[in-house]
């Protein structure tokens, strides 16, 4: 892929910088990637280095000699992804239709729509009687019916269900962390690009979201590209928005670095909103 080679010619022919300017422009050095990279993985155990990730093999790596062999990147696996981003704007549509759900019809063989309280009917008029011959009360009647939408959801859910690697790596072009995306479907196949870009919000899917072979790996493994050119930017504006916030409960007390890529991942959900990746909501 071409954007994947002028990337990496990119990366490889941008000096490492050391000054800190997390707080002034939002960029990170190396050592600071690492600290944070530290603090993300001790903290939230669904992060780790690549030493400890058990699929990944040393043979092939392609080392970043500014970073420590055993953290060159950080690494998720198995995020589950329900639902397109397109379905979000769906589902708010459907949420405005009050009391109505999605129903297989299996004389049709079609899905529609119905109103909740129909199929708790349907479920007072075909079920009387339980297992022992005592009639059903209203409650478990009313129980009945909810099971059968709540298994609707279910088939639903795994049809669309798809499973993510995230990767975090350092830009050394913009000085920011930079996150890689690898999709696959119910079944575990790779997604095509074309299906992984369904998964990235369509404000960003245009303007940050291109394909390109993860950057360190010799064997090429196509993925989602976040693109970092505006990271710093935002990253600035929420990390002096984090420092003023802790400057209001504890007075004097300076926002660290340490905490720089659990903003980040919150930062990140904003393009990928249908991935269930940010377990760090009790961060402090």
């Amino acid at each position: 892929m071409l954007r994947s080679k002028l990337s990496s010619f990119r990366e490889y022919m941008t000096p490492v910088s050391n000054d800190s300017k997390y707080i002034e422009n939002g960029t990170i050095t190396p050592n600071e990637f690492v600290i944070a990279g530290n603090y993300l993985a001790d903290k939230f155990v669904t992060w780790t280095w690549n030493s400890e990730d058990t699929e990944v093999s040393e043979k092939n790596l392609k080392i970043k000699s500014f970073l420590p062999k055993e953290k060159q990147f950080l690494v998720t696996r198995k995020v589950v992804c329900y639902k397109r981003c397109e379905d979000l704007q769906k589902d708010e549509n459907e949420l405005a239709i009050s009391g109505t759900v999605e129903v297989f019809d299996e004389d049709n063989n079609v899905w529609i729509v119905k109103p909740k309280e129909k199929i708790i009917e349907k479920a007072k008029e075909t079920v009387h009687v339980d297992e022992s011959g005592y009639n059903l009360d209203e409650e478990e009647l009313e129980s009945d019916g909810e099971d059968q939408f709540s298994v609707y959801d279910e088939i639903e859910d795994s049809i669309n269900k798809r499973y993510y690697d995230l990767f975090i790596f350092y830009s050394t072009s913009y000085k920011v962390p930079k996150m890689y995306l690898v999709g696959f479907n119910n079944e575990g196949q790779p997604l095509s690009p074309k299906e992984m870009l369904s998964d990235v919000s369509p404000e960003y899917r245009k303007k940050t979201a291109t394909i390109e072979n993860l950057p360190i790996f010799d064997n090429k493994i196509p993925s989602i590209s976040i693109h970092p050119c505006k990271h710093g930017n935002v990253m600035k504006l929420l990390m002096s928005k984090m420092k003023e916030s802790r400057s209001i409960v504890s007075e004097g007390k300076d926002l660290t670095v340490d905490s720089y890529l659990v903003i980040f991942l919150k930062f990140m959900n904003s393009v990928i909103p249908t991935m269930e990746y940010d377990f760090t909501m009790d961060s402090g």
